[in-house]
């Protein structure tokens, strides 16, 4: 029994990292809630909760410090299919300055075509899970009467049921984590609870990326400002403290951005008025 145990975990780990290019050390398959008797035990709530933390603890470690965060989003697209009963395509959705939808990561063909239909129309469920922090779900299609325009469009390819999951932190939307089947009906409400948990996760897992990158471009800021500082300090023989209040003189007096002020400095040696 264990050994059959420990071939079932080496292959879920070689499924996992079939899938996002990543190595895996959670020991088994994605699990569903609910352990009927007699069956394995990693098919549980929590073993499902285990699962979701590595996944998060995955794209945190692979996605944090990169120059984008494609990989981290395909890592949660493709996984919410892979872990969410009904889920044939998903996308992880993001509204853009312009207000139109965007799919920095999609697994399938279909999130691209129900996004561009929804920016041409301006309605839709993931339009309105972008904006909010509740959960949407679109049982048919064919049914429902809350967005006429999108639905009569959403036909034509077959799609027949939608869950959008706002990937929020309090009130904070992150995007929407969309999830798309041909089946009507196919999200249950043990599905959209295990979207929330995975949803819960992608977003801790991007908001760490987030902050990283934050402290990241905080720390090259201090590093440019430090260099100029510098260069006034040895021109000018000032002090640190007055070389700062320079820099800060200079880019008050010339509505120039304090890092933008610096890095001319440091590129030109030259500053405004020179």
């Amino acid at each position: 029994m264990a050994e059959s145990v420990d071939v079932e975990v080496a292959n879920a780990r070689g499924r996992m990292s079939e899938m996002d290019g990543y190595p895996h050390h959670w020991v088994g398959p994605f699990p569903t809630p609910g352990t009927p008797a007699g069956a394995d035990p990693t098919d549980s709530p929590g073993a499902f909760g285990a699962a979701l933390a590595e996944l998060a603890l995955t794209i945190k470690r692979q996605g944090a410090g990169t120059d984008d965060d494609g990989k981290a989003l395909a890592v949660i697209a493709e996984g919410a299919v892979s872990a969410i009963g009904g889920a044939q395509h998903a996308a992880v959705v993001v509204l853009t300055a312009a207000g139109q939808l965007e799919a920095p990561a999609a697994h399938g063909d279909l999130p691209a075509l129900i996004l561009q239909l929804q920016n041409e129309i301006g309605e839709g469920p993931t339009l309105d899970a972008v904006t909010q922090t509740g959960q949407i779900v679109l049982r048919d299609v064919h049914t429902d009467t809350r967005w006429p325009a999108f639905t009569a469009g959403a036909r034509q390819w077959g799609v027949r049921s939608i869950l959008c999951t706002p990937l929020a932190v309090q009130d904070e939307v992150f995007g929407s984590l969309s999830l798309l089947s041909t089946q009507p009906d196919a999200f249950d409400s043990e599905s959209a609870v295990l979207a929330a948990v995975f949803a819960a996760h992608a977003t801790l897992a991007l908001s760490g990326v987030r902050q990283v990158r934050h402290l990241n471009a905080k720390a090259d800021s201090r590093d440019i400002i430090g260099q100029a500082k510098g260069i006034l300090m040895e021109r000018h023989k000032l002090t640190s403290a007055q070389a700062f209040q320079t820099l800060i003189r200079l880019s008050q007096n010339h509505n120039i951005k304090l890092r933008a002020l610096c890095e001319q400095l440091t590129s030109t040696s030259e500053l405004p008025g020179d």
